[in-house]
Protein backbone atom coordinates (compact mmCIF):
# COMPACT_ATOMS: atom_id res chain seq x y z
CA UNK A 1 0.00 0.00 0.00
CA UNK A 2 3.02 2.44 0.73
CA UNK A 3 4.34 2.11 -2.81
CA UNK A 4 0.88 3.34 -4.18
CA UNK A 5 0.08 6.98 -4.24
CA UNK A 6 -3.05 8.02 -2.54
CA UNK A 7 -4.31 9.50 -6.05
CA UNK A 8 -3.48 6.35 -7.47
CA UNK A 9 -5.04 4.26 -5.33
CA UNK A 10 -8.27 6.61 -5.19
CA UNK A 11 -8.16 5.94 -8.81
CA UNK A 12 -8.34 1.89 -8.59
CA UNK A 13 -10.86 2.07 -5.82
CA UNK A 14 -13.05 3.96 -8.14
CA UNK A 15 -12.67 2.26 -11.28
CA UNK A 16 -13.32 -1.27 -9.81
CA UNK A 17 -16.23 -0.31 -7.26
CA UNK A 18 -17.83 1.44 -10.65
CA UNK A 19 -17.00 -1.74 -12.77
CA UNK A 20 -18.59 -4.15 -10.13
CA UNK A 21 -21.49 -2.04 -9.62
CA UNK A 22 -22.25 -1.76 -13.32
CA UNK A 23 -22.48 -5.99 -13.33
CA UNK A 24 -24.32 -5.79 -10.06
CA UNK A 25 -26.97 -3.94 -11.58
CA UNK A 26 -27.07 -5.36 -14.62
CA UNK A 27 -27.90 -8.64 -12.82
CA UNK A 28 -31.00 -6.87 -11.54
CA UNK A 29 -29.62 -6.02 -7.74
CA UNK A 30 -28.62 -2.75 -6.26
CA UNK A 31 -25.38 -1.37 -6.91
CA UNK A 32 -24.42 -1.15 -3.06
CA UNK A 33 -23.30 -5.24 -3.54
CA UNK A 34 -20.60 -3.87 -5.68
CA UNK A 35 -19.12 -1.63 -3.84
CA UNK A 36 -19.03 -4.32 -1.02
CA UNK A 37 -17.50 -6.80 -3.35
CA UNK A 38 -14.64 -4.54 -4.69
CA UNK A 39 -13.74 -3.63 -1.30
CA UNK A 40 -13.54 -7.40 -0.21
CA UNK A 41 -11.57 -8.52 -3.36
CA UNK A 42 -9.35 -5.25 -2.59
CA UNK A 43 -8.84 -5.96 1.01
CA UNK A 44 -6.67 -8.18 3.08
CA UNK A 45 -8.78 -11.31 2.33
CA UNK A 46 -7.04 -11.27 -1.71
CA UNK A 47 -5.29 -8.51 -3.24
CA UNK A 48 -4.46 -6.88 0.64
CA UNK A 49 -4.05 -3.76 -1.46
CA UNK A 50 -6.36 -1.93 1.37
CA UNK A 51 -6.56 -2.94 4.82
CA UNK A 52 -9.81 -1.52 7.26
CA UNK A 53 -6.84 -0.11 9.38
CA UNK A 54 -5.24 2.24 6.73
CA UNK A 55 -5.67 6.13 7.13
CA UNK A 56 -7.22 6.03 3.68
CA UNK A 57 -9.81 3.42 4.05
CA UNK A 58 -10.99 4.87 7.91
CA UNK A 59 -10.52 8.08 6.86
CA UNK A 60 -12.82 8.09 3.78
CA UNK A 61 -14.91 5.53 5.33
CA UNK A 62 -15.58 7.99 8.10
CA UNK A 63 -16.10 10.94 5.81
CA UNK A 64 -18.75 8.51 3.82
CA UNK A 65 -20.62 7.93 7.08
CA UNK A 66 -21.04 11.71 7.83
CA UNK A 67 -21.63 12.71 4.02
CA UNK A 68 -24.17 9.83 4.14
CA UNK A 69 -25.87 10.58 7.58
CA UNK A 70 -26.24 14.45 6.53
CA UNK A 71 -27.85 13.48 2.94
CA UNK A 72 -30.43 11.61 5.01
CA UNK A 73 -31.39 14.39 7.13
CA UNK A 74 -31.72 16.54 4.84
CA UNK A 75 -34.17 14.09 2.83
CA UNK A 76 -36.52 13.48 5.88
CA UNK A 77 -37.51 17.35 6.41
CA UNK A 78 -39.93 17.79 9.41
CA UNK A 79 -42.88 18.08 6.88
CA UNK A 80 -42.08 14.76 5.81
CA UNK A 81 -41.81 13.36 9.27
CA UNK A 82 -45.54 14.94 10.02
CA UNK A 83 -46.89 14.00 6.69
CA UNK A 84 -46.00 10.14 7.65
CA UNK A 85 -49.14 10.40 9.09
CA UNK A 86 -50.63 9.05 12.77
CA UNK A 87 -51.65 5.43 10.99
CA UNK A 88 -47.69 5.08 10.41
CA UNK A 89 -46.61 5.38 13.75
CA UNK A 90 -48.44 2.94 15.41
CA UNK A 91 -47.75 0.33 12.43
CA UNK A 92 -44.30 1.26 12.21
CA UNK A 93 -44.04 0.61 16.00
CA UNK A 94 -45.53 -2.53 15.64
CA UNK A 95 -43.17 -3.89 12.53
CA UNK A 96 -39.98 -2.61 14.06
CA UNK A 97 -40.79 -4.54 17.60
CA UNK A 98 -41.96 -7.42 15.53
CA UNK A 99 -38.81 -7.51 13.52
CA UNK A 100 -36.47 -6.51 16.19
CA UNK A 101 -38.01 -9.37 18.66
CA UNK A 102 -37.57 -12.51 15.74
CA UNK A 103 -33.93 -11.35 15.11
CA UNK A 104 -32.97 -11.09 18.45
CA UNK A 105 -34.71 -14.48 19.22
CA UNK A 106 -32.83 -16.19 16.14
CA UNK A 107 -29.53 -14.49 16.68
CA UNK A 108 -29.62 -15.52 20.48
CA UNK A 109 -30.61 -18.96 20.10
CA UNK A 110 -27.85 -19.58 18.18
CA UNK A 111 -25.38 -18.85 20.43
CA UNK A 112 -24.58 -15.21 20.40
CA UNK A 113 -24.03 -12.81 22.95
CA UNK A 114 -26.82 -10.19 24.17
CA UNK A 115 -25.47 -6.93 22.13
CA UNK A 116 -24.68 -8.57 19.37
CA UNK A 117 -28.42 -9.94 19.17
CA UNK A 118 -29.57 -6.59 19.57
CA UNK A 119 -27.66 -5.18 16.72
CA UNK A 120 -28.55 -7.87 14.61
CA UNK A 121 -32.22 -7.36 15.70
CA UNK A 122 -31.89 -3.66 14.78
CA UNK A 123 -30.76 -4.76 11.21
CA UNK A 124 -33.81 -6.64 10.48
CA UNK A 125 -36.09 -3.66 10.31
CA UNK A 126 -33.37 -1.32 8.64
CA UNK A 127 -35.66 -1.83 4.88
CA UNK A 128 -33.37 0.29 2.39
CA UNK A 129 -35.44 3.40 1.65
CA UNK A 130 -33.56 4.28 -1.19
CA UNK A 131 -33.71 0.37 -2.90
CA UNK A 132 -37.54 0.85 -2.50
CA UNK A 133 -37.63 4.45 -3.63
CA UNK A 134 -35.79 3.58 -6.68
CA UNK A 135 -37.66 0.19 -7.62
CA UNK A 136 -41.05 2.13 -7.04
CA UNK A 137 -39.67 5.00 -9.69
CA UNK A 138 -39.09 1.82 -12.20
CA UNK A 139 -42.32 -0.18 -11.80
CA UNK A 140 -44.15 3.29 -12.07
CA UNK A 141 -46.32 2.69 -8.79
CA UNK A 142 -44.36 5.65 -6.67
CA UNK A 143 -47.61 6.96 -6.54
CA UNK A 144 -49.42 4.01 -5.22
CA UNK A 145 -51.68 3.89 -2.05
CA UNK A 146 -49.40 1.41 -0.94
CA UNK A 147 -46.19 2.99 -1.83
CA UNK A 148 -47.39 5.75 0.11
CA UNK A 149 -47.62 3.71 3.00
CA UNK A 150 -44.12 2.15 2.80
CA UNK A 151 -42.60 5.27 2.71
CA UNK A 152 -44.14 6.69 5.44
CA UNK A 153 -43.12 3.62 7.31
CA UNK A 154 -39.52 3.78 5.73
CA UNK A 155 -39.20 7.61 6.82
CA UNK A 156 -40.31 6.69 10.58
CA UNK A 157 -37.56 3.58 10.02
CA UNK A 158 -34.96 5.91 9.42
CA UNK A 159 -35.71 8.20 12.49
CA UNK A 160 -35.74 5.61 14.95
CA UNK A 161 -32.80 3.63 13.60
CA UNK A 162 -30.71 6.83 13.59
CA UNK A 163 -31.93 7.83 17.34
CA UNK A 164 -30.80 3.78 17.80
CA UNK A 165 -27.71 4.49 15.81
CA UNK A 166 -26.76 7.18 17.62
CA UNK A 167 -26.69 5.58 21.22
CA UNK A 168 -25.56 2.54 19.68
CA UNK A 169 -22.44 4.00 18.57
CA UNK A 170 -22.03 6.61 21.39
CA UNK A 171 -22.12 2.83 23.64
CA UNK A 172 -19.57 1.61 21.52
CA UNK A 173 -17.39 4.53 22.05
CA UNK A 174 -17.19 4.05 25.37
CA UNK A 175 -15.84 0.32 24.56
CA UNK A 176 -18.82 -2.20 24.99
CA UNK A 177 -19.45 -1.52 28.16
CA UNK A 178 -21.83 1.82 29.18
CA UNK A 179 -20.55 2.98 32.81
CA UNK A 180 -23.54 4.62 32.39
CA UNK A 181 -26.23 4.00 29.47
CA UNK A 182 -29.00 5.71 31.18
CA UNK A 183 -26.76 8.68 31.05
CA UNK A 184 -25.96 8.46 27.55
CA UNK A 185 -29.34 8.41 26.14
CA UNK A 186 -30.33 11.84 28.58
CA UNK A 187 -27.29 13.41 26.94
CA UNK A 188 -27.79 12.01 23.28
CA UNK A 189 -31.62 13.21 23.64
CA UNK A 190 -30.49 17.05 24.92
CA UNK A 191 -27.75 17.02 22.29
CA UNK A 192 -30.62 16.37 19.49
CA UNK A 193 -32.81 18.92 20.60
CA UNK A 194 -30.35 21.45 21.00
CA UNK A 195 -28.81 20.64 17.60
CA UNK A 196 -32.13 20.96 16.07
CA UNK A 197 -33.31 23.93 17.19
CA UNK A 198 -29.77 25.83 17.06
CA UNK A 199 -28.79 24.51 13.38
CA UNK A 200 -32.27 26.17 12.31
CA UNK A 201 -32.43 29.11 13.67
CA UNK A 202 -28.66 30.31 13.14
CA UNK A 203 -29.18 28.15 9.36
CA UNK A 204 -32.08 30.47 9.18
CA UNK A 205 -30.07 33.95 9.51
CA UNK A 206 -27.10 32.75 7.57
CA UNK A 207 -29.16 32.04 4.67
CA UNK A 208 -31.19 35.44 5.11
CA UNK A 209 -27.81 37.08 5.40
CA UNK A 210 -26.10 35.31 2.37
CA UNK A 211 -29.35 36.28 0.28
CA UNK A 212 -29.45 39.79 0.93
CA UNK A 213 -25.76 40.58 0.14
CA UNK A 214 -25.66 38.81 -3.26
CA UNK A 215 -24.17 34.91 -2.83
CA UNK A 216 -25.20 31.91 -4.01
CA UNK A 217 -27.07 28.38 -3.03
CA UNK A 218 -22.57 27.64 -3.43
CA UNK A 219 -21.87 29.64 -0.35
CA UNK A 220 -24.80 28.45 1.49
CA UNK A 221 -24.12 24.58 0.29
CA UNK A 222 -20.86 25.02 1.56
CA UNK A 223 -21.58 26.44 5.09
CA UNK A 224 -24.15 23.50 5.34
CA UNK A 225 -21.52 21.40 4.53
CA UNK A 226 -19.02 22.83 7.45
CA UNK A 227 -22.08 23.44 9.86
CA UNK A 228 -22.40 19.85 9.59
CA UNK A 229 -19.31 18.45 10.37
CA UNK A 230 -18.78 20.80 13.00
CA UNK A 231 -21.83 19.49 15.16
CA UNK A 232 -20.89 15.58 13.67
CA UNK A 233 -17.30 16.51 15.29
CA UNK A 234 -18.98 18.52 18.70
CA UNK A 235 -20.92 15.29 19.36
CA UNK A 236 -17.56 13.06 19.19
CA UNK A 237 -16.10 15.38 21.49
CA UNK A 238 -18.85 15.61 24.12
CA UNK A 239 -18.59 11.38 24.37
CA UNK A 240 -21.57 11.09 22.20
CA UNK A 241 -22.34 9.85 18.17
CA UNK A 242 -20.82 11.67 15.18
CA UNK A 243 -24.05 10.27 13.40
CA UNK A 244 -26.24 12.29 15.80
CA UNK A 245 -24.52 15.39 15.08
CA UNK A 246 -24.78 14.93 11.29
CA UNK A 247 -28.10 13.26 11.10
CA UNK A 248 -30.09 16.02 13.07
CA UNK A 249 -27.77 19.02 11.62
CA UNK A 250 -28.90 17.91 7.99
CA UNK A 251 -32.35 17.39 9.41
CA UNK A 252 -32.35 21.36 11.02
CA UNK A 253 -31.24 22.65 7.59
CA UNK A 254 -33.65 20.48 5.78
CA UNK A 255 -36.00 23.40 7.42
CA UNK A 256 -34.69 26.42 5.67
CA UNK A 257 -35.61 27.68 2.29
CA UNK A 258 -32.51 26.24 0.45
CA UNK A 259 -32.99 22.65 2.04
CA UNK A 260 -34.20 21.41 -1.09
CA UNK A 261 -30.87 23.52 -3.12
CA UNK A 262 -28.58 21.83 -0.78
CA UNK A 263 -30.12 18.48 -0.96
CA UNK A 264 -28.80 18.38 -4.94
CA UNK A 265 -25.82 19.90 -4.24
CA UNK A 266 -24.75 16.98 -1.96
CA UNK A 267 -26.05 14.35 -3.70
CA UNK A 268 -22.87 13.76 -6.03
CA UNK A 269 -20.86 14.35 -2.92
CA UNK A 270 -23.02 11.65 -1.00
CA UNK A 271 -22.82 9.06 -4.26
CA UNK A 272 -18.92 9.49 -4.28
CA UNK A 273 -17.75 9.08 -0.77
CA UNK A 274 -20.73 5.95 -0.81
CA UNK A 275 -18.32 4.36 -2.41
CA UNK A 276 -15.67 4.88 0.00
CA UNK A 277 -18.01 3.99 3.07
CA UNK A 278 -19.19 0.46 1.03
CA UNK A 279 -15.44 -0.58 -0.06
CA UNK A 280 -14.12 0.06 3.32
CA UNK A 281 -17.08 -2.11 4.82
CA UNK A 282 -16.08 -4.78 2.16
CA UNK A 283 -12.42 -4.85 3.83
CA UNK A 284 -13.90 -5.85 6.87
CA UNK A 285 -15.39 -8.91 5.79
CA UNK A 286 -13.66 -11.80 8.03
CA UNK A 287 -11.38 -9.48 9.08
CA UNK A 288 -11.04 -9.38 13.22
CA UNK A 289 -9.77 -5.62 14.71
CA UNK A 290 -8.82 -7.51 17.99
CA UNK A 291 -5.79 -9.12 15.95
CA UNK A 292 -5.99 -7.10 12.84
CA UNK A 293 -5.69 -10.10 10.77
CA UNK A 294 -8.26 -11.86 8.96
CA UNK A 295 -10.16 -14.90 10.65
CA UNK A 296 -11.28 -17.47 7.77
CA UNK A 297 -13.83 -19.19 9.45
CA UNK A 298 -13.99 -23.13 8.70
CA UNK A 299 -16.37 -24.21 5.99
CA UNK A 300 -19.28 -24.94 8.53
CA UNK A 301 -18.79 -21.46 9.56
CA UNK A 302 -19.37 -20.30 6.72
CA UNK A 303 -22.48 -22.50 6.10
CA UNK A 304 -24.20 -21.39 10.03
CA UNK A 305 -23.57 -17.85 8.77
CA UNK A 306 -25.77 -18.45 5.48
CA UNK A 307 -28.06 -20.29 7.48
CA UNK A 308 -28.58 -17.96 9.86
CA UNK A 309 -28.88 -14.67 7.49
CA UNK A 310 -31.62 -16.95 5.46
CA UNK A 311 -33.51 -17.38 8.87
CA UNK A 312 -33.16 -14.06 9.47
CA UNK A 313 -34.29 -12.54 6.19
CA UNK A 314 -37.07 -15.17 6.16
CA UNK A 315 -38.15 -14.54 9.64
CA UNK A 316 -38.19 -10.80 9.00
CA UNK A 317 -40.39 -11.51 5.64
CA UNK A 318 -42.80 -13.36 7.33
CA UNK A 319 -43.63 -10.45 10.46
CA UNK A 320 -43.90 -7.97 7.60
CA UNK A 321 -46.90 -9.92 6.42
CA UNK A 322 -48.17 -10.83 9.86
CA UNK A 323 -48.06 -7.36 11.01
CA UNK A 324 -49.78 -5.40 7.67
CA UNK A 325 -52.46 -8.56 7.83
CA UNK A 326 -53.25 -8.03 11.44
CA UNK A 327 -52.88 -4.58 12.06
CA UNK A 328 -53.00 -3.21 8.08
CA UNK A 329 -56.85 -2.47 8.29
CA UNK A 330 -57.03 -0.84 11.53
CA UNK A 331 -54.50 1.66 10.19
CA UNK A 332 -56.23 2.49 7.04
CA UNK A 333 -55.08 -0.44 4.71
CA UNK A 334 -56.67 -2.56 2.06
CA UNK A 335 -56.01 -6.46 1.94
CA UNK A 336 -53.94 -6.25 -1.30
CA UNK A 337 -51.94 -2.76 0.13
CA UNK A 338 -51.01 -4.92 3.03
CA UNK A 339 -49.31 -7.71 0.82
CA UNK A 340 -47.55 -4.79 -1.31
CA UNK A 341 -46.27 -3.03 2.04
CA UNK A 342 -44.67 -6.19 3.00
CA UNK A 343 -43.44 -6.95 0.89
CA UNK A 344 -41.46 -2.95 0.19
CA UNK A 345 -40.22 -3.67 3.65
CA UNK A 346 -38.12 -6.84 2.60
CA UNK A 347 -34.85 -5.35 0.96
CA UNK A 348 -32.25 -4.35 3.42
CA UNK A 349 -29.31 -2.07 2.61
CA UNK A 350 -27.07 0.77 3.56
CA UNK A 351 -28.19 0.95 7.36
CA UNK A 352 -27.30 -2.48 7.88
CA UNK A 353 -23.64 -1.71 7.26
CA UNK A 354 -23.61 1.49 8.63
CA UNK A 355 -24.68 -0.34 12.18
CA UNK A 356 -22.60 -3.40 11.67
CA UNK A 357 -19.53 -0.80 11.19
CA UNK A 358 -20.44 1.37 14.04
CA UNK A 359 -20.98 -1.70 16.67
CA UNK A 360 -17.94 -3.54 15.70
CA UNK A 361 -15.73 -1.45 18.28
CA UNK A 362 -17.94 -2.94 21.19
CA UNK A 363 -17.48 -6.50 20.29
CA UNK A 364 -14.69 -8.67 21.53
CA UNK A 365 -13.42 -12.11 19.96
CA UNK A 366 -14.99 -14.23 17.27
CA UNK A 367 -17.80 -12.22 16.97
CA UNK A 368 -16.39 -9.23 15.82
CA UNK A 369 -15.51 -11.07 12.90
CA UNK A 370 -18.48 -12.37 12.14
CA UNK A 371 -20.60 -9.45 11.99
CA UNK A 372 -19.72 -7.86 8.96
CA UNK A 373 -19.73 -11.23 7.04
CA UNK A 374 -23.99 -11.75 8.90
CA UNK A 375 -24.77 -7.86 7.70
CA UNK A 376 -23.77 -8.71 3.98
CA UNK A 377 -25.13 -12.24 3.58
CA UNK A 378 -28.79 -10.25 5.31
CA UNK A 379 -28.54 -7.95 2.44
CA UNK A 380 -27.56 -10.31 -0.43
CA UNK A 381 -30.24 -12.45 0.79
CA UNK A 382 -33.25 -9.68 1.36
CA UNK A 383 -32.55 -7.99 -1.78
CA UNK A 384 -32.40 -11.19 -4.35
CA UNK A 385 -35.60 -12.22 -2.47
CA UNK A 386 -37.37 -8.90 -2.85
CA UNK A 387 -37.82 -8.73 -6.91
CA UNK A 388 -39.14 -12.36 -7.43
CA UNK A 389 -41.32 -11.64 -3.72
CA UNK A 390 -43.23 -8.35 -5.51
CA UNK A 391 -43.57 -10.68 -8.57
CA UNK A 392 -45.28 -13.51 -6.33
CA UNK A 393 -47.25 -10.87 -4.78
CA UNK A 394 -50.59 -12.84 -5.52
CA UNK A 395 -49.16 -15.78 -3.96
CA UNK A 396 -48.20 -14.00 -1.11
CA UNK A 397 -51.69 -12.76 -0.75
CA UNK A 398 -52.94 -16.28 -0.88
CA UNK A 399 -50.70 -17.47 1.56
CA UNK A 400 -51.07 -14.88 4.38
CA UNK A 401 -54.64 -14.15 3.76
CA UNK A 402 -55.64 -16.63 6.32
CA UNK A 403 -54.79 -14.14 9.23
CA UNK A 404 -57.56 -11.87 10.46
CA UNK A 405 -57.81 -8.09 10.72
CA UNK A 406 -57.74 -7.09 14.00
CA UNK A 407 -59.95 -4.53 15.36
CA UNK A 408 -61.79 -3.47 12.07
CA UNK A 409 -62.56 -4.48 8.57
CA UNK A 410 -60.04 -4.08 5.99
CA UNK A 411 -60.91 -0.83 3.65
CA UNK A 412 -61.41 -1.75 -0.13
CA UNK A 413 -59.24 1.19 -0.50
CA UNK A 414 -56.32 2.47 1.22
CA UNK A 415 -56.47 5.33 3.07
CA UNK A 416 -53.64 7.84 5.13
CA UNK A 417 -54.90 9.90 7.51
CA UNK A 418 -52.25 12.61 8.16
CA UNK A 419 -51.36 14.63 10.95
CA UNK A 420 -53.85 16.65 12.54
CA UNK A 421 -53.20 19.91 15.13
CA UNK A 422 -54.47 17.39 17.52
CA UNK A 423 -52.35 14.81 16.35
CA UNK A 424 -49.47 16.88 16.33
CA UNK A 425 -49.83 18.42 19.68
CA UNK A 426 -50.46 15.12 20.76
CA UNK A 427 -47.09 14.09 19.60
CA UNK A 428 -45.79 16.96 21.61
CA UNK A 429 -46.98 15.76 24.30
CA UNK A 430 -46.06 12.29 24.36
CA UNK A 431 -42.35 13.67 23.15
CA UNK A 432 -42.32 16.03 26.60
CA UNK A 433 -43.52 13.14 28.76
CA UNK A 434 -41.09 10.76 27.87
CA UNK A 435 -38.18 13.08 28.13
CA UNK A 436 -39.37 13.92 31.60
CA UNK A 437 -39.69 10.19 32.35
CA UNK A 438 -36.02 9.37 31.36
CA UNK A 439 -34.69 12.47 33.29
CA UNK A 440 -36.04 11.08 36.40
CA UNK A 441 -34.66 8.20 35.94
CA UNK A 442 -31.48 9.38 35.38
CA UNK A 443 -31.86 11.58 38.42
CA UNK A 444 -33.10 8.18 40.01
CA UNK A 445 -29.80 6.19 39.20
CA UNK A 446 -27.86 8.78 40.96
CA UNK A 447 -29.99 9.29 43.71
CA UNK A 448 -29.26 5.24 44.10
CA UNK A 449 -25.16 5.94 43.85
CA UNK A 450 -25.30 8.72 46.10
CA UNK A 451 -27.62 7.73 48.88
CA UNK A 452 -25.23 5.90 51.39
CA UNK A 453 -23.68 9.57 51.59
CA UNK A 454 -26.58 10.97 53.33
CA UNK A 455 -26.56 8.78 56.01
CA UNK A 456 -30.24 8.85 55.94
CA UNK A 457 -31.65 5.32 57.55
CA UNK A 458 -34.02 3.54 54.89
CA UNK A 459 -36.63 1.56 55.54
CA UNK A 460 -36.17 -0.68 52.82
CA UNK A 461 -33.37 -1.44 50.57
CA UNK A 462 -31.55 1.40 48.36
CA UNK A 463 -33.01 -0.60 45.18
CA UNK A 464 -36.40 -0.70 46.46
CA UNK A 465 -36.20 2.95 48.10
CA UNK A 466 -35.23 4.58 44.22
CA UNK A 467 -37.59 2.57 42.60
CA UNK A 468 -40.35 3.87 44.87
CA UNK A 469 -39.26 7.37 44.50
CA UNK A 470 -38.61 6.95 40.74
CA UNK A 471 -42.40 5.66 40.35
CA UNK A 472 -43.71 8.59 42.60
CA UNK A 473 -42.41 11.42 40.51
CA UNK A 474 -42.91 9.43 36.80
CA UNK A 475 -46.10 7.96 37.22
CA UNK A 476 -47.76 11.23 36.18
CA UNK A 477 -45.49 11.97 32.87
CA UNK A 478 -45.54 8.22 32.14
CA UNK A 479 -49.28 8.14 32.47
CA UNK A 480 -49.48 10.99 29.92
CA UNK A 481 -47.42 9.51 27.63
CA UNK A 482 -49.38 6.58 27.41
CA UNK A 483 -52.43 8.72 27.07
CA UNK A 484 -51.05 10.96 24.45
CA UNK A 485 -49.71 7.47 22.95
CA UNK A 486 -53.44 6.02 22.83
CA UNK A 487 -54.85 9.01 21.06
CA UNK A 488 -52.71 8.65 18.39
CA UNK A 489 -53.16 4.84 17.97
CA UNK A 490 -57.63 5.52 17.95
CA UNK A 491 -56.60 8.40 15.27
CA UNK A 492 -55.09 6.70 13.47
CA UNK A 493 -57.94 3.99 13.34
CA UNK A 494 -60.07 6.66 13.05
CA UNK A 495 -61.95 6.84 15.96
CA UNK A 496 -60.83 10.64 16.47
CA UNK A 497 -64.16 12.18 16.61
CA UNK A 498 -65.04 10.37 19.69
CA UNK A 499 -61.54 11.31 21.14
CA UNK A 500 -61.87 15.03 20.01
CA UNK A 501 -65.27 15.51 21.70
CA UNK A 502 -63.43 13.99 25.18
CA UNK A 503 -60.68 16.58 25.11
CA UNK A 504 -62.51 19.55 24.39
CA UNK A 505 -65.20 18.11 26.98
CA UNK A 506 -62.40 18.03 29.71
CA UNK A 507 -60.55 21.35 27.73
Amino acid sequence: MSTVLPLEALGIIILLAIGFSIFVKKTGQNAVLGYIIAGFLLGPMFLSFLSPTDPLVTGFSELGLFVLLFYLGIEMSLKDFLKAGSSAIGLAILDMSACAAIGFSISYLAGFSIFFSMVVAIMTFSTSTAIVAKFAFDKGIIQHNAMKHAISLLILQDFVGIVILGFLTTFSAHGGTGSDPLGLAIAAIVFTVAVFFAVSRLSRLVEDWLTKNGFGHTEITLYALGIGLIVATLGTLLGLSMALGAYFAGFALAETKSGERIKKDVGFLREFMLVFFFVGFGTLLFFNPATSSIQIPELNTLIFLGEIAILLAVGAIIMHAVVTKLFGGAFGLSREDSTIVAILLVPLGEFVVIIATSALPALHGAESALLAPIAFLLILVTVILFQPLYNLRGLHQKIFDFLPSLFTKAPEKSDIREHTPFTIGQLKKFTGNIFVVLCFAWVTVLLYETLPSFGVPLLYSREVTSFVIFCFFAFYPAFQAAKSLRHLILHAMKRERRILKRFAFKG
